[in-house]
């Protein structure tokens, strides 16, 4: 073999072995983010949306025996999201470093996908549905939320409508409703289960305050049954709000009433604000300028809380 035909090999060579130097440092970054891909990815959690006002209606449908989807929400997501906006300022580790790497490196960032969902759902702690939905894999985005529809088959609906109806009434119209499970979320031809857990307490009916007591009281603060011309005194009413995480404002009025006028005699308007599990005492304040029986009607809204014929009658001398 000449001279120069030896050169031109050995120039081959050493090209080959930079080519293969090339892909071997190129392939191993990209195994090697795969890889770490997949760990951070398999140490996310799975953000699971449901509308209040989206499941209020599947229960009321439900209930009323009508077949209804459910429409929700997931994305995988940081640890730490708690709600929609987390989700964008909450970035995952992944995404950082894809950030990082197509400002400085060509570095491929492979996009999860996710598939089918394993679902409890409970009403009130009692599990209603536990079952595993299929869906083909489709890609999630870490900013936006995938949109799924649920067909949940209730087997025993008799036993849904009791437990709605008995936190309702206990709960003034808020029933408990939680979602867990997991969802599949796969990394080109790995994959993994991420959890989710989430809990709405959603209405099924208008929410009120609930009445307990009202009475006549002097300034004072004490229940009288009798009071002089021209004295202050005011109907003293309490009231609850049973929800557990709504906060109801109603107006109020006290209408007062002479025996014998069907028209009342004088009106007060309170406005009344009250958080969650609490019971407060409200008072109407009056002063008579007449002699005779009174009694009062305490309204809210289209209720009638207290009824005139019902109330505790007050003597005025």
């Amino acid at each position: 073999m000449s001279e120069g035909g030896q050169i031109q090999k050995d120039d081959l060579k050493s090209v080959l072995l930079l080519v293969i130097l090339f892909v071997s440092v190129i392939g191993g970054r990209e195994i090697g983010n795969f890889a770490s891909s997949f760990r951070e990815i398999s140490n996310l959690k799975v953000f699971f949306e449901v509308q209040e006002e989206e499941l209020s209606r599947y229960l009321r449908d439900t209930l009323d025996g009508a077949e209804t989807d459910l429409e929700i929400s997931y994305s995988v997501s940081s640890p730490l999201a708690d709600n929609t906006e987390d989700i964008v300022t909450t970035t995952p580790d992944y995404i950082k470093r894809w950030i990082i790497g197509v400002t400085v490196s060509p570095i491929t960032v492979n996009q999860p996908e996710a598939s089918d969902v394993e679902l409890e759902m409970l009403v009130e702690d009692q599990t209603v549905d536990l079952d595993t939905y299929e869906y083909p894999r489709e890609k999630i985005s870490y900013i936006g939320l995938r949109d799924k529809s649920i067909q949940i088959e209730i087997d025993d609906i008799e036993l849904l409508r009791r437990i709605v109806s008995e936190a309702s009434e206990m709960y003034a119209g808020e029933v408990k409703v939680e979602f867990r499970g997991r969802v599949h979320v796969h990394l080109l031809f790995l994959d993994t289960w991420l959890p989710f857990q989430v809990t709405r307490h959603t209405l099924v009916s208008l929410p009120f305050l609930k009445y307990i007591d009202s009475g006549w009281s002097s300034m004072s603060g004490v229940d009288i049954e009798t009071i002089e011309v021209g004295s202050g005194g005011y109907v003293q009413l309490e009231v609850s709000n049973p929800t557990r995480i709504h906060s109801l404002q109603e107006e109020m009025i006290c209408e007062f009433f002479k025996d014998g006028s069907d028209e009342p005699v004088a009106s007060v308007i309170k406005e009344i604000h009250m958080p969650p599990s609490n019971t407060g005492q409200y008072v109407f304040q009056f002063s008579f300028t007449e002699p005779g029986v009174y009694r009062y009607r305490i309204l809210s809204g289209g209720r009638t809380l207290v009824e005139s014929s019902d109330s505790r009658t007050l003597v005025v001398e």
